[in-house]
């Protein structure tokens, strides 16, 4: 029997996405689109990509392609659940291929799931679909509220893959991990850190990654004569030294933002610190509090969870290997492949 022909409608091929889309290629004849960035280098794909071009008028992204007839020769298609990406968001009242749309569910521009007129707008366009996948369970119980089949709505655990790598006994340092942006609330890490100096002995932080703050953050550190504690690593693609950093560091700490930076953590055994208004696409949702990571109702919590830290530190390390346990058993690609594969049967035999 001949494998179904999927098509993902996509905007880039992020390179954490590829080996959830291999493992989905060996179920059916998969296609992937993006229209913006570039190909990822040095990674096996195992399934086709068709580059698709477009043009910007506002905040539209209108494509050149016609849309609609590359759909029709799929047996099922998968969307990208921007609303902005306008062709994508109208195939569904537009073409007969089967189509499911692939969503975090809620808004996020603001804090998670605070524009109710927002999620009305896309939800008019979602309804069209066959089917809808979320990125956490989340959205559920909402969007049933409002009228769509429960049988209709899937889960694809929001994920990213992890090197096999042996987790130490002892670890030495914190870890900030991700793109430097002030909303993430590096500054609130910073001065928490500034403050406790000369109260108690704290782990070295390890700051990997680059962005808009890298340089702010450098001189606040040579400002403040911060460079023996804080380490400030800039960008780090190589996977495996990245596991490296991650497996040996004692927490992850993002007081404001909480997205696939969680998950990776997890994989590596690390716990996860955030807030509970963390910016997020529902990955703090994998946050089990003082079990595998700790959400802070406020940022003043920080310094609180810095002494425990620096007090208990074979708690935290207890909290990494149940973060491991709980990714093992719940967050491996296969699992998030597996959410996207039950969809496609299910708008197939529809």
């Amino acid at each position: 029997m001949d494998k179904p022909k999927v098509l993902i409608l996509y905007n880039k091929i992020f390179h954490y996405r590829i080996p959830i889309w291999n493992i989905l290629a060996k179920r059916c004849d998969l296609t992937i689109t993006y229209s913006q960035g570039k190909i990822p280098e040095g990674i096996d794909c195992e399934f086709s990509i068709k580059y698709l071009p477009y043009s910007q008028i506002g905040p539209i992204i209108w494509h050149k392609a016609n849309v609609k007839n590359i759909a029709k020769c799929f047996d099922a298609v998968i969307v990208y659940g921007d609303i902005k990406w306008i062709k994508f968001s109208l195939l569904p009242f537009f073409c007969k291929t089967k189509v499911a749309i692939w969503t975090i569910g809620v808004s996020t521009e603001g804090g998670y799931d605070k524009r109710p007129l927002k999620d009305w707008i896309n939800r008019f366009f979602y309804k069209k679909a066959k089917a809808l996948i979320f990125y956490s369970d989340d959205p559920i119980r909402k969007y049933v509220r409002n009228g769509f089949k429960k049988e209709s709505l899937f889960i694809a655990n929001n994920t990213v893959e992890v090197l096999p790598t042996q987790i130490p006994d002892k670890k030495n340092y914190l870890v900030f991990i991700g793109t430097l942006h002030k909303r993430k609330g590096i500054n609130l890490l910073l001065e928490s850190y500034y403050s406790l100096r000369e109260e108690c002995v704290l782990p070295q932080l390890v700051i990997v990654g680059n962005g808009p703050e890298y340089n702010n953050i450098k001189e606040w550190i040579d400002n403040h004569d911060m460079g023996e504690i804080i380490k400030l690593k800039g960008t780090i693609t190589d996977p495996f030294t990245k596991s490296e950093i991650l497996s040996h560091a004692i927490a992850c700490i993002s007081p404001k933002q909480a997205g696939l930076s969680v998950l990776e953590s997890m994989g590596y055994g690390v716990p996860f610190i955030t807030t509970t208004d963390a910016i997020t696409g529902g990955e703090r949702f994998n946050i089990h509090n003082n079990v595998d990571g700790v959400v802070m109702e406020s940022e003043e919590q920080l310094t609180g969870v810095l002494r425990d830290i620096v007090a208990q530190p074979e708690k935290y390390y207890e909290m990494g290997r149940n973060a491991k346990d709980y990714y093992n058993a719940h967050r491996m690609p296969e699992q998030m492949a597996d959410g996207l594969w039950d969809a496609i049967k299910y708008i197939i035999e529809k």
